[in-house]
């Protein structure tokens, strides 16, 4: 099981008065944390127009993540390809990836909040099929040869990028969470990501999609080894339950009340859905096995959430990294000597 860091930036400016300039440098403090405890990776997702996520250029963030750590890898979760020229990703994206000498995990996705799609004057149609070419474009630009493009939606001759990423292939995910989606992505050969409450009502349907999606890549050929699965929940751990859920629940339901897939569900349908991981160390590990049993080796923890204090989300951080990382280290000892 890796252990990755992931935030949406959602802000609640008025609310808590926390600025934009705020938030933005609390979580550059956490992932120097986290890059401190040993977490594998810190994700930071991209949004517009809205409190629902203040983010809109992850990869001017990453590159002052890259600037003060060492290790964690950084990555973006995700990049809604539909918004952006493809070329202008490249670029972008490439360099972080020099700049973090070789660090950039790239999460790609077709985006899902119509209120986006109104903003940048964007039909939502088709973005699974403007999606698609635009990611060709990526990849043919990432090979540092000239080349020429004429798609449906994108056109490009004779252009050649400065710039290219310093990993020979940089690690990329598709949002994909429910079972039709993220079959299409195992067969392309592409890993997927997501959030699981989104698309899922029980770790047994996540269990089902991931098989899924497993089986079709294994089936188009793809190399078994290459899978990565990681998956975004809310996490807050405290010494005991209740001071958990104390801290927590408030901050839960407010992320959710803004959330406009959120149909509604609160605190207590999240956790009779076991789609939380709030409690004790031991309540976290506890479903964490769960999770990696159903296919999740990738655990996003999603901890600066609907405000909570960033003092209470670097003391999370810090016990899961004392506490809950060890217990996979374990597991994977004894897993290997079997």
């Amino acid at each position: 099981m890796k252990f990755g860091l992931f935030t949406v930036f959602d802000n609640y400016q008025a609310k808590f008065d926390r600025t934009p300039a705020k938030l933005l440098q609390e979580v550059l403090e956490q992932t120097v944390e986290a890059d401190r405890l040993g977490y594998e990776s810190v994700w930071f997702a991209e949004h517009h127009f809205s409190e629902y996520g203040i983010l809109t250029s992850p990869h001017i963030l990453l590159t002052a993540a890259a600037e003060r750590t060492k290790r964690i890898r950084l990555g973006v979760s995700i990049v809604s390809l539909v918004f952006h020229n493809p070329i202008q990703v490249a670029e972008d994206y490439a360099l972080v990836d020099v700049l973090s000498d070789g660090r950039l995990n790239l999460g790609l996705g077709s985006g899902y909040l119509p209120h986006e799609f109104a903003g940048f004057n964007v039909e939502g149609k088709d973005k699974a099929f403007r999606f698609n070419d635009a990611l060709a474009v990526i990849e043919k630009a990432w090979t540092g040869e000239t080349f020429s493009h004429q798609g449906e939606y994108y056109q490009f001759t004779d252009i050649k990028l400065q710039v290219i990423p310093k990993q020979k292939q940089v690690p990329l995910w598709i949002g994909a969470l429910r079972s039709q989606g993220a079959q299409y992505v195992g067969k392309m050969g592409y890993n997927i990501m997501g959030v699981p409450y989104v698309s899922s009502n029980s770790i047994e349907e996540l269990r089902q999609v991931i098989s899924d999606y497993r089986t079709a890549y294994l089936e188009a050929g793809h190399d078994e080894r290459k899978i990565n699965t990681p998956l975004a929940v809310h996490t807050f751990v405290a010494e005991t339950l209740e001071a958990a859920e104390r801290i927590a629940k408030p901050h839960v339901n407010l992320y959710l009340e803004t959330r406009q897939y959120g149909k509604g569900a609160q605190y207590e349908d999240l956790e009779a859905r076991e789609q939380l991981l709030i409690g004790t160390p031991e309540d976290v590990i506890r479903r964490l096995k769960k999770y990696k049993e159903a296919g999740c080796d990738h655990i996003m923890m999603l901890m600066n959430f609907g405000g909570l204090p960033h003092e209470q989300v670097l003391k999370s951080m810090e016990l899961v990294a004392r506490e809950v990382m060890p217990a996979f280290r374990e597991q994977a000892k004894e897993e290997s000597v079997v």
